[in-house]
Formats: C-alpha cells, structure tokens, sequence
C-alpha cells in the first residue's frame, strides 16, 4: 500500500521534518530506520526524543507553520472564537470547506502528522517488550511512548470519527488503530473501540509514569502533563468523575513541580517563554534553530513579517466584551472601539493601513503571540497550560452539580487574570457558560474550542457574533456576506451533521481498500 506516514526517523540533534515521499525510497546517512534504532535502549531514548522534536519541528508547509502549536491555531479557525470580515488566509479551513475535500490539506496533514508519531510509538513499545530494559528506564520510555499513542489517537477519533456520546454504543466509524509499527492495509475501528484503546493506554502509560522517579523538563510528558491529557480524554467522554480527578491530580503534581498559575502582566509575554511559571508542556526552540518562514511565528505572531500578513481574525466580542476592565487578557487584542493602539514593534504588514486607514480586523486583532524580536521567527511553543486545568475540572464539578466547588475552582485561576472577577452568584447552565467563557478567552488559537464543540454539539453561529456592533458601511456589509450564504453553506448547521467529520485522505483510500471513507 502506498505509505503516507514517514517511515524514517532523524536521530541526530536535528530531530525530524515532515512527510516526503523521498523518505519511503531511501535511508539517508544520518538516519537509520525505526527498526534499527529499537534494538537498544538508548536508540529508544532517542526515537523518543525525536517524536518530541515532531511536536515542534513537523513541517507542514509553507503558509502553514511548523508543529502542533500550528495545527492547533488552524483547528480553532473551525470554532467560532475566531471572527473574519476580511480577505485573508485560510479560507478553506475557516469554512470548513478543506477538511470535506479527500484532496484537502489540513485533513491530510492531521492525519499524516499524528499516524506518523503513533507509527514511532508503536517502534518504542515493542522495542520496550523486545529490550532487556531496566524498571527506571522501562516506566520513562513505556510511559512517554504510551501517552503519546494516547493523545494521538485522541485527536484523530475526534476529528475523523464521530463525537463520542456517554452511554450509547458509539458503534460508528473511528479510525484506524495500528498498534505495530507497519502498514498492512486494516479497517478502521468504532468509536468506541478508539476510546477503549485510548483508556488503556491511559491507565498503562500513567502507571508507568507514576513509577518513574525522574521529573524532567516541560518539553517532556511527565506525569503532571500526562493526568492534563487524561483530563481532556475524560471530557471527551463525557465522564466527569475522571475529568475532574485528572485535572486536580495535573494541578496537585504541577505545583510540586513549581509550576503556577500567571498574573496580570505576567500573562502578556507574547507566549514565547516555555521558561513561563503556567507552561506544564511546551518546546524550547534554541537560536540555531531559526526555520524562518517554516516558523510558527512567521503565521501567527503579530511583530513578524511573514504570512501573518494575511492573518485577520477578531476575537468574538461575545466573549470579550464581558472581560471586566482589569482583566489582564485584554491587551492579547486590538480593539479600535476600545482606545487600543497598535504595538510599537508590530509588523505593519499586520496592522496595514494603520488606525487611519485600517485593513485588518478592528474588532479585535490578536496580539497575544510575538516572536522575540522582529528579525527572527525563533519563539517557544505551547502544547499545554495549567489554567486549563482550572478550567477542565470546574467544568467537571459543574456538570456534576457541584456548583460551590466549581465557583471556587474558577476563581483560582481567574483572580489571577481579573483582581475584581467575581461569579458567585451563578450556577447551572450560566456558570458553565461563564466557565467556558473564560476558557475560550484564554485558548484563543492554543486549539481547544472546536473539540468542545464538537464533544458537546455546539453548531457555530459566527454571523450573529457581537463584532457586528461596532461595525458600519462596507465593514458590516462584510461581515455579513462572508460568514453566511455561499460563504457558510459547508458549516455544520445541526449537532450531528456530517460536516464535523474530517473525511479520510485520498491517499490512505487508495492505498488501503479495507478503509471506509466518512460520509461525503
């Protein structure tokens, strides 16, 4: 079958790129295959190590941006936090156009990226069964290597298998689960069975890691960051038991760890410091490691000039408007309506047309990512935060009827955005709505919206998003014409549309014929 996934991993301090058809035909000097590399421990160690270097290296494309913190950006165009009015990059993806195309690019490239780190997991689990491997080595490496299958997984069910619903049988198309690192042609699993092999690598990979007495740098999954990632999944799942104990077990071993939540000013640091007190997972990219226009940076920061140029997207005012006035996260925008200026090292590009002939999204034009300075795309990449934390178990404690203890769990993290945040008076439906309010503020482009979404059916509704208040003339005209009619016709209109699917690449179709194509 044709192998879409590489299939050679850099072992060098260089780490891994992306998918090239050039990697299935030849085994270059400085890489060896993932079969010679598991035949020791230390080549374990170092497979480990370069599916890390995928996390932030990954290339997928110019436009694009390396890594997961730019698949993440470009998922939460899909959710309706993101607000265009304007001609801009991305389209096919904002409109969920790109994504029902077998021919599309960000399916293709979800699902090359994830299968690939999965197919170098598979490698280290069964070198781990094969190696003579101490315990200590054993729990890091089975421990690491399983979270990772984990998370993968994870997110691909979620994007290409329907939503998860607690208590039916959930019977329909999931994707494939390869547990060996081949690629015979299978069919994909339900739902269900995804979720099946997800909890137990779960359960295995957190009991390795429970083991594992080293506690290393945030750009590896420790134990703090694997209970994170099983928060996410018990949500998923609907199970609030286990999102809540996840959660408070993620926030219990980060602050053994010293890691803590930002505060005011703190939180405005241009989110390029894995070195940040609030970073439970994150990357360091060193100064040698400039990829330039490969860069996160280069696509979503605002003081690069790159193709951020044709970056426009305002938040949704329905969140921000309700931020009080001392809530620190209103200077990640720049609002015309509220006084804001512009940033004095912002690319102009960015900002075209200045505030007095402005050509970008005035409504609210995220400033919330900054490379470290505008000559260089070099910055940290965030995979994970601890208020998310806060925010996944009072989510948990709410839905569970524990509206005291949620209130309290939200005002842990909030305080330390807004000294005046008070929601003591809510409960029910509005406190999970304010929950997910300060959520959505907070994740703004981390990728976190369109999977609750999806997970809860929530069917976007960006037409009647309060940008159009402080919008008049050509600028509402706008609005309206580009986020409905022909515009929006590919957008989900109900909870179970076929829309939420990312339908399978055309090249997994052809060269697996034992895999069925989502409903088209």
């Amino acid at each position: 079958m044709k192998k879409i996934n590489i299939l050679f991993l850099a072992i060098m301090l260089l780490g891994s790129a992306g998918c090239s058809s050039d990697f299935l035909e030849t085994e270059p000097s400085d890489k060896i295959s993932l079969d010679q590399a598991s035949q020791s421990v230390d080549g374990l160690k170092t497979i480990l190590e370069g599916m890390h270097n995928m996390m932030y290296l990954y290339t997928f494309g110019h436009f694009f941006g390396n890594g997961e913190a730019s698949l993440n950006a470009q998922i939460d165009m899909l959710g309706d936090d993101m607000i265009n009015t304007k001609p801009a990059f991305f389209m096919g993806v904002y409109r969920w156009e790109e994504h029902r195309d077998p021919y599309g690019s960000i399916n293709y490239k979800a699902w090359d990226f994830y299968y690939t780190v999965i197919q170098h997991a598979n490698a280290v689990l069964q070198g781990v069964q094969k190696l003579d491997v101490s315990e200590e080595d054993k729990a890091l490496i089975a421990g690491e290597a399983q979270l990772f299958r984990a998370y993968c997984y994870a997110k691909l069910v979620q994007l290409f298998g329907k939503r998860y619903v607690k208590g039916e049988d959930n019977n329909s198309l999931g994707v494939i689960l390869r547990l060996e690192p081949n690629y015979d042609p299978m069919a994909r699993s339900s739902v269900a069975q995804c979720y099946d092999q997800i909890n137990k690598d779960l359960s295995e990979g957190l009991a390795y890691l429970s083991k594992a007495s080293t506690v290393r740098k945030k750009n590896w999954i420790n134990y703090n960051t694997a209970c994170g990632i099983a928060s996410r999944i018990a949500l998923a799942q609907s199970d609030w038991t286990k999102a809540e104990t996840y959660a408070d077990w993620a926030i219990t071993k980060s602050a053994s760890m010293g890691i803590a939540l930002q505060q005011g000013q703190k939180l405005c640091d241009g989110f390029n410091d894995y070195g940040a007190s609030e970073w439970m997972w994150g990357y360091h990219q060193a100064a040698d490691q400039n990829i330039y226009f490969h860069g996160f940076n280069a696509n979503y920061s605002y003081n690069f000039a790159g193709y951020n140029k044709s970056l426009r997207y305002a938040i949704n005012r329905g969140l921000y408007d309700k931020m009080g006035q001392k809530d620190a996260r209103r200077n990640w925008w720049v609002c015309l309506d509220q006084g804001d200026k512009i940033p004095e090292d912002a690319y102009s590009g960015y900002f075209e047309g200045g505030m007095t002939r402005p050509n970008w999204e005035i409504t609210g034009q995220c400033i919330k990512f900054k490379s470290i300075n505008n000559k260089t795309t070099v910055g940290d990449n965030v995979l994970m935060r601890l208020s998310e934390m806060y925010y996944n178990k009072a989510e948990a404690q709410a839905r569970q009827g524990k509206f005291e203890e949620a209130i309290q769990t939200l005002h842990t993290v909030m305080i330390t955005r807004d000294p005046e945040y008070d929601a003591s008076n809510l409960s029910g439906d509005e406190l999970i709505e304010e929950i997910f309010r300060n959520k959505r503020l907070d994740f703004y482009m981390e990728g976190l919206r369109f999977y609750d979404m999806k997970r809860l059916g929530i069917v976007p509704d960006r037409l009647h998003a309060a940008n159009a208040n402080y919008l008049k003339g050509k600028d509402l005209e706008q609005l309206i014409s580009r986020n409905s009619g022909e515009n929006a016709k590919s957008i989900a209109k109900t909870e179970d549309a076929k829309e939420w699917q990312f339908v399978i690449p055309y090249d997994e179709i052809k060269g697996n014929n034992l895999c069925e194509q989502n409903e088209l």
